[in-house]
């Protein structure tokens, strides 16, 4: 009796996630198809906390991030800067002190990969089943 439990316990366990939508999308990392700048998430993560506000060829960064509040920006934030919204703001707060803006927002990622494949400076993310040949994919974060 004991094993059945267990094993009805682990089948549950094993099919909840994904019943609630506990599955979260692999998150593609996108920029312009002339960039050629190699970026991991320590990079990334530098460019969206904008630590790092150039590109190699010396030419400004322009992240660009998804809508406050947003699952994708979410789960980006906690999977490539290690934090979430809460603990952001502080971070953000601070920084404005020193006059240090967040990365311009945009609200879907159709707009983030429209912009992206127009302007040879910018970086985004979107849903890694979105992304198309208009964009480079330079990180998927799983």
């Amino acid at each position: 009796m004991a094993k059945r439990l267990l094993a009805v316990l682990g089948l549950v366990a094993t099919l909840l996630p994904a019943a609630v939508g506990g599955v979260e999308p692999r998150i593609a990392v996108i920029v312009h198809p002339s960039r050629r700048d190699v970026l991991d998430a320590p990079t990334v993560a530098r460019i969206y906390l904008r630590q790092r506000r150039f590109w190699d060829d010396g030419t400004p960064v322009l992240p660009l991030n998804r809508e406050a509040g947003g699952a994708l920006r979410e789960q980006f934030s906690r999977r490539v800067l290690g934090a979430g919204s809460e603990q952001l703001a502080g971070y953000w707060n601070s920084q404005y002190f020193h006059g240090v803006l967040p990365p311009a927002t945009l609200s879907s990622s159709q707009s983030i990969r429209r912009f992206g494949a127009a302007e040879p400076d910018a970086i985004g993310y979107v849903e890694a089943e979105v992304v198309d040949s208009s964009v480079r994919v330079a990180l998927i974060v799983d």
